[in-house]
């Protein structure tokens, strides 16, 4: 809590009590200590997530609340812990580690790690005299109306790369919405009183442009609905949405967001093989930070064969020769990237994280 509030003096004391009660535990904690006095001087937390990938569901650490107090700087403690964090989690069984930097800064030094960009977003602008046009009946709901989360469940864990949030999680998001004053607003079918669109935003400051960090909803009519709701909550508020981009664009004005390394390559590469039979590719990859990674691994049939050890790729014919930054990349990328790499790829998805 000390590091907590040094680090992030933004937070009001009621979010810091909120996420202590709700999201904290000892386990996913990581922490140094001076070795001269013995004092906690370094931390993160590394909570647990899960993330459709390939077809199946797997584990993902997310890095949060990563500070060291100012007096103890530039002494390598966070280098540390990150190093500790990525084997804490390839240990429990984690198969990716994400995390959303604060500055462009801090995005060159997580690189270091062996993390890549590839969480990214189009950005769509309305004026604040937009109006949506909506065909439907709908009436909104309140924040805490039973049975948003179900659909909230529902909706995103229809999308195929996406990191998911369980009970607990979106309760933790929604109080953080309230607690913070940022808008959300739902709306329900008229015809069957169900929950089909949610949306959540942050004012940015000090434009006072409604920021909508995640639109969820059943139908394109339910999502203007649902937008609407929002304007009326804000009235004359420009609104800018943040929007996965599609598989097939490979380029562009996009807006860079957060980062992700892989943990357990084998996993990740047997997800790939399994839900993509036709891929043949012999890989080889060197992981500095996790040496048990550093193997070569060949995709055939829907096969994964990895070999270890020194001489492993002898007599091979390599297709990729790679980091684990480079595979985060290549396996987060657009479908005209992985027609030249060869290696299946999806754009993925992530919102709602706290940050």
């Amino acid at each position: 809590m000390k590091i907590w509030r040094e680090c992030f003096p933004d937070d009001s004391a009621m979010w810091r009590r909120m996420f202590f009660d709700a999201v904290y535990v000892d386990d996913e904690a990581l922490t140094l200590a001076d070795p001269q006095t013995g004092a906690v001087v370094s931390s993160l937390l590394l909570l647990s997530y899960s993330m459709t990938f390939q077809g199946r569901s797997v584990g993902m650490g997310y890095i949060y609340g990563a500070g060291t107090l100012k007096k103890y700087r530039a002494r390598g403690f966070m280098s540390r812990l990150l190093r500790e964090s990525l084997r804490e989690a390839s240990e429990r069984g984690d198969t990716f580690v994400a995390l959303v930097p604060a500055t462009e800064t801090l995005r060159r030094y997580y690189g270091r790690f062996g993390f890549a960009t590839v969480f990214y977003s189009q950005l769509q602008r309305y004026t604040a005299i937009h109006r949506f046009d909506v065909e439907g009946r709908y009436h909104s709901l309140p924040d805490d109306a039973m049975g948003l989360y179900e659909a909230f469940e529902r909706m995103m864990s229809a999308r195929p790369c996406c990191v998911q949030h369980s009970r607990a999680q979106f309760l933790t998001l929604m109080d953080d919405a309230r607690i913070s004053g940022h808008p959300f607003a739902a709306v329900a079918d008229e015809a069957t009183g169900k929950p089909c669109a949610m949306v959540w935003a942050v004012p940015e400051v000090p434009s006072g442009v409604l920021r909508v960090s995640e639109l969820l909803a059943d139908s394109p009519d339910a999502a203007r609905a649902v937008l609407t709701a929002l304007q009326h909550g804000r009235p004359m508020r420009p609104l800018t949405l943040m929007t996965r981009p599609d598989d097939a664009f490979a380029g562009g004005n996009l807006e860079a967001g957060g980062m992700a390394r892989v943990v357990n390559v084998e996993s990740a590469l047997r997800a790939v093989a399994e839900n993509n039979p036709s891929t043949r590719l012999t890989v080889r990859l060197k992981d500095s930070i996790l040496p048990e990674n550093t193997g070569v691994y060949i995709l055939d049939g829907g096969v994964l064969t990895a070999r270890y050890g020194p001489g492993a790729d002898a007599g091979m014919r390599l297709d990729l020769d790679i980091t684990p930054e480079v595979l985060a990349a290549m396996l987060f990328s657009s479908a005209p990237i992985a027609e030249i790499t060869g290696l299946p790829a999806r754009r993925p998805h992530m919102s709602l994280m706290l940050d």
